[in-house]
């Protein structure tokens, strides 16, 4: 039969001070290790979860993790030692060979509540990311604050009422670092909050992300929703975008945080990692020009062109499900971590929508921030008009864009494959932009709109003579003679002979080209001097 460590009490025996010293120490270290106890974690691993110390196993390299806290607790004299850890495991670990912090929030405690002492060891998680230069990582499980610990004077000085802790690692910015979150249960509370700070979410499909749960929901609102309802991925990855990968379990959430760390620095005064071995796409690059094709009417996936450029294997999409009239990602070019932001004609065509907009901004601000080459490849018909989109403020969401594409200092290539319509060549890294190198495929169209579109509007008052005095077959005739001249005026040899398009290129030199771009934007002035 096995005993929990919970129901023995200290064992009484003739023994001196150091032995029963060392006694309670295995007691109470025993104590954590159970967690919520095993029946909790039996609960817990029937939903399909993990233990916060089985996340930590597979977060950081083996060996590596020395845990912060082990033995604090509830500081409620009613709760005290029932509350292990006090539902938060925290500690630093190796994430291939390099430093991270974590804070591993315990479902099976108390229902993952926080309470004081959890936001303490937290606010020291975050005090030692960003003081010493490391990655923050959040395995959010948890349903909320604690009550009744949060209904008393102290909530006025929440996270914050202890030396050197920071609210989410918010306050003070000495340096930049980056903070991923992997939602692996309900998170309502400190975890989404966490998610909304972060570079990187990742939620499994069984996930929920909010403000608040479905009963503080129902008591405010007298709305009755599910966790799904409320934060799931249809919510979370699809329409807000807080999450930027679902994936089916924690494993799989815990390899995707690790894997976006592998493309970025330790923190944003450091030169982001370089793979010391990488291999050529496995596309030959005279097949590439095949993926695109020549009708401008006809879409594509962008992803399948996005592969064929950087180093094989190494694209990593950033929130797939959102916003998907652009595609957005980490990749590497020759070793080297590069952001990428390319329209996806798949989806609307690859319109330049207020989602999109929003989402690749925050692409480009993540480059700025960690110093990382940004690749724009561009085929959009423009901006989207019409209500819908000024409902949603697509000028605020464009001079946003606007604002972080003109002011980035790291290198900014850009390759234009078909057609680079109105303000949207400008926004995704077209010459006006400040972009380092812009190059386009020979058959690629810079304008301010479709030349056929524009053609009828400058022609509207001929055309309908032609109709009135020819005919409809005068009409078309007159309609394919201007759309071609419009046509002719939009081909890349007027920008190209205007040194607006720094280069045409062979569709197959496209990755030379980026290649080539990079080094022509690369800096030797450090990156807080640059501006």
């Amino acid at each position: 039969m096995t005993v929990s460590a919970r129901e023995i009490e200290p064992e009484v025996v003739d023994a001196g001070p150091r032995e029963q010293a060392m006694t309670e120490l295995h007691r109470r270290r025993d104590l954590a290790l159970e967690q919520g106890g095993a029946a909790k974690v039996a609960r817990h691993h029937a939903r399909g979860h993990l233990t916060a110390r089985e996340r930590i196993d597979l977060l950081f390299d083996p060996g590596t993790f020395v845990e912060i806290g082990m033995f604090a607790h509830s500081d409620r004299p009613e709760v005290g030692e029932a509350a292990p850890a006090d539902a938060v495991v925290t500690g630093a670990g190796m994430i291939d060979g390099r430093k991270a912090v974590v804070v591993a929030m315990d479902a099976t405690v108390l229902g993952g509540s926080n309470g004081r002492i959890g936001l303490r060891k937290q606010g020291h998680m975050n005090y030692l990311a960003e003081t010493k230069g490391v990655p923050l990582v959040v395995l959010g499980d948890m349903s909320g604050g604690r009550i009744p610990d949060m209904l008393d004077e102290t909530f006025a000085e929440v996270n914050g009422m202890y030396e050197g802790e920071t609210i989410f690692g918010l306050r003070h910015r000495r340096v930049r670092i980056p903070r991923v979150t992997a939602i692996m249960g309900t998170a309502y509370g400190d975890p989404a909050f966490y998610a909304g700070a972060s570079d990187f979410v990742s939620m499994t499909a069984n996930a929920s992300i909010g403000l608040s749960g479905p009963p503080v929901v129902a008591g405010a609102m007298g709305l009755q929703l599910t966790d799904e309802e409320l934060g799931g991925p249809q919510v979370s990855a699809k329409e807000s975008g807080i999450a930027h990968v679902v994936v089916p379990d924690d494993p799989a959430a815990i390899k995707a945080l690790r894997t976006f760390l592998s493309y970025l620095p330790a923190n944003d005064t450091l030169p982001a990692p370089r793979a010391t071995q990488w291999e050529e796409p496995s596309l030959d690059p005279a097949d590439l020009a095949g993926l695109v094709p020549e009708d401008f009417r006809r879409a594509y996936d962008m992803r399948t062109v996005i592969e064929g450029v950087v180093d094989r294997d190494s694209f990593f999409e950033v929130a797939g499900e959102h916003a998907r009239a652009v595609v957005t990602g980490l990749a590497r070019v020759e070793g080297r971590p590069v952001v990428v932001v390319a329209n996806q004609p798949k989806f609307r065509a690859g319109v330049a929508d207020a989602r999109a907009m929003d989402k690749a901004r925050r692409a480009v601000r993540l480059a700025e921030t960690y110093d990382l080459p940004i690749v724009f490849i561009e085929d959009l018909p423009g901006v989207m008009i019409g209500p819908d989109s000024e409902r949603e403020g697509i000028l605020r969401h464009a001079i946003e864009l606007l604002d972080a594409v003109t002011n980035a200092t790291v290198p900014r290539v850009t390759v234009v494959l078909r057609k680079a319509y109105g303000f949207g060549w400008v926004l995704f890294g077209g010459y006006p932009s400040g972009a380092d190198y812009v190059v386009a495929w020979p058959d690629a169209q810079v304008n301010f709109m479709a030349p056929a579109n524009g053609a009828m509007i400058v022609n509207k008052k001929r055309l309908e003579e032609a109709r009135v005095t020819g005919g409809e077959t005068a009409y078309r005739a007159l309609a394919a003679e201007v759309a071609a001249e419009m046509t002719e005026g939009s081909s890349v040899w007027r920008p190209a002979g205007r040194a607006a398009l720094h280069a045409v290129i062979d569709p197959a030199e496209t990755r030379k080209a980026i290649i080539d771009g990079i080094f022509v934007g690369d800096s030797s002035v450090p990156k807080e001097r640059r501006r």
